[in-house]
């Protein structure tokens, strides 16, 4: 990790706890960082697809690794548009701040939250739908779904991970 790097997420982690809020998951300090892989990230999204496709949901589904950065994500046939950059935006919350999205949602007018989501260009959504990826206790990604309710969104992704056993 750089000096930059490690000075941006200090400070990050400072203003965030000045703010009472806990530091992101994603940004915990990792002597081995734990990466997902693609093929997890595609194995993922196949259990999501079959776990929607038997609730006949149509959905978009997103991973990302633990800066919020997409990995994988695809719309399934008759899901609309929009849902691909919300399950994107769920799932980089749940990663950056290592929370499910539905946690986030209580505090996103919060200045804190608005500045963040401006950081990342207004990518965030701060709605129900996505979870984070936790191997031994780091935060190494998430994942978002967006198209049904947001308690099937989350059903959804919950019911992906357990099924790739994440």
């Amino acid at each position: 990790m750089n000096k930059i790097t490690k000075i941006s997420r200090a400070l990050l982690t400072i203003m965030l706890v000045a703010g009472g809020v806990a530091p992101p998951g994603g940004l915990a300090a990792q002597a081995a960082p734990q990466r997902l892989t693609l093929s997890e990230a595609q194995a993922i999204i196949a259990a999501a697809q079959r776990d929607a496709a038997s609730k006949n949901l149509r959905l978009s589904i997103a991973v990302v690794d633990g800066r919020g950065d997409l990995i994988a994500a695809t719309r399934m046939p008759n899901a609309r548009p929009t849902t691909m950059d919300t399950a994107i935006g769920k799932a980089m919350g749940a990663a950056i701040f290592g929370r499910p999205s539905a946690d986030l949602a209580a505090n996103s007018g919060s200045p804190l939250y608005r500045d963040m989501n401006e950081a990342t260009g207004g990518r965030l959504r701060f709605f129900q739908g996505a979870v984070p990826i936790v191997r031994d206790g780091f935060t190494v990604g998430a994942v978002g779904a967006s198209g049904a309710s947001a308690q099937d969104d989350e059903d959804n992704v919950k019911a992906a991970l357990a099924a790739v056993g994440l």
